[in-house]
């Protein structure tokens, strides 16, 4: 299954998970509330009942109103006489009382609770000979107020051990393909050290016999140089990267030279153009620097696909001081949802490719240069622009 794929079933399956908990502690809560308003719909027809009784009255609310654990304020005369209270956080245990004097503070707090819990919980009525001589109004007790936010601090708790377990493999994966990327290279550059010196070697004895004039020797002796040059670059590739001040226009004019050079074996109808506004050091590798910058100038070669087209390379300086290449094209272009794809390995747009050049290249940039590279833009059948951001 593609990792894109995998990623939006778990992110569904986590979704489903969380929006069961909050129904299921939904459900509990809303249950719980029923429960006290049919408890407190009880004491208040019992109080109802007992309201003309002076002493069953106020054993009502000495004895009765102590057995409950959630806020309650009652009231008469509708809203405007608070005539006791029970289980009022910022008021101590010590202050319920339904016979105390309120004072204008205490009568505040309760009034501001009373308009809180009237927004959930609709007050309770209690008559007295069918008449209506108060209000119960009341509010969730502490349970079920923790019971409330569990689901969210669970919810909180396992995102969080989600996303500390997810960059965590994120890391490991990402050293191992470093690790990987770095044997690969080092191996590769070890490996062709040997065939390098050999031929090297090689061609020595055939000048020795056959002459120096001949322009063969000088063509193979070029193409073992590129090899030799190949090699060093995988070499350089690793954790610490040699860098050192490198002229822009140095480093384009090689790249040029290649190029240009290069160019007419795959595709004899380019119009290679390099234009360089800038006269900046910047700090980097040229080695790595050439290679990231040929494989991109490659790529747009190839993606031609043999037809007339032009490739252009334009240097410049932002307002930023950092130094700007943009490599164009008129070929194929891009769909806009590959564009970050393509710098994934093992990703191509080619039938014959391992997807690792573009990869490279990104590394190359981002990751031993502290650049940018993207698809600044791109249109099918059009062309594409790539810019790299490289700081002086």
């Amino acid at each position: 299954m593609h990792s894109s794929k995998i990623r939006i079933t778990f992110i569904t399956i986590l979704f489903a998970f969380i929006f069961s908990i909050l129904i299921y502690s939904h459900n509990i809560v809303t249950d719980l509330r029923n429960d006290s308003k049919r408890i407190l719909t009880f004491y208040t027809e019992l109080y109802a009942e007992l309201a003309s009784n002076e002493t069953m009255s106020n054993f009502f609310f000495d004895k009765m109103m102590n057995k409950i654990s959630f806020p309650i304020i009652v009231t008469f005369r509708e809203y405007s006489d608070i005539n006791a209270f029970k289980n009022i956080p910022e008021l101590s245990t010590t202050d319920d009382s339904s016979t105390m004097e309120l004072t204008e503070k205490t009568k505040k707090i309760l009034r501001k609770y009373m308009k809180e819990m009237d927004l959930y919980s609709k007050p309770i009525p209690f008559y007295y000979e069918d008449i209506v001589v108060g209000y119960i109004h009341y509010g969730d007790s502490i349970a079920i107020t923790r019971l409330k936010w569990m689901p969210y601090i669970e919810i909180s708790g396992i995102i969080i051990i989600i996303l500390f377990g997810f960059f965590g493999l994120q890391y490991i994966r990402t050293s191992e393909k470093k690790f990987i990327w770095v044997g690969l290279a080092k191996e590769t550059a070890h490996q062709l050290g040997t065939p390098i010196s050999s031929l090297l070697g090689w061609i020595e004895l055939a000048k020795a016999k056959y002459g120096n004039d001949t322009k063969l020797f000088d063509e193979m002796s070029t193409d073992i140089s590129r090899l030799e040059n190949i090699s060093h670059r995988f070499s350089q590739i690793g954790s610490n990267v040699p860098k050192k001040s490198i002229k822009t226009e140095k480093l384009l004019n090689n790249i040029e030279t290649y190029i240009t050079r290069r160019i007419p074996q795959k595709n004899k109808h380019i119009s290679l153009e390099f234009t360089k506004k800038v006269d900046s050091n910047l700090l980097g590798n040229m080695q790595l620097l050439e290679w990231a910058l040929e494989n991109i100038i490659k790529n747009a070669v190839d993606s031609l696909e043999g037809e007339p087209g032009k490739i252009s390379v334009i240097a410049t300086e932002n307002k930023k001081k950092q130094i700007v290449i943009d490599i164009s094209d008129s070929g194929k272009g891009i769909e806009p949802n590959k564009w970050k794809k393509i710098f994934q390995a093992g990703f191509s747009t080619k039938e014959r490719g391992w997807g690792l050049g573009l990869s490279l290249v990104k590394r190359i940039i981002e990751e031993y240069h502290d650049g940018k590279i993207f698809v600044l833009k791109s249109t099918v059948n059009v062309g594409t622009t790539f810019r790299i951001v490289l700081n002086k």
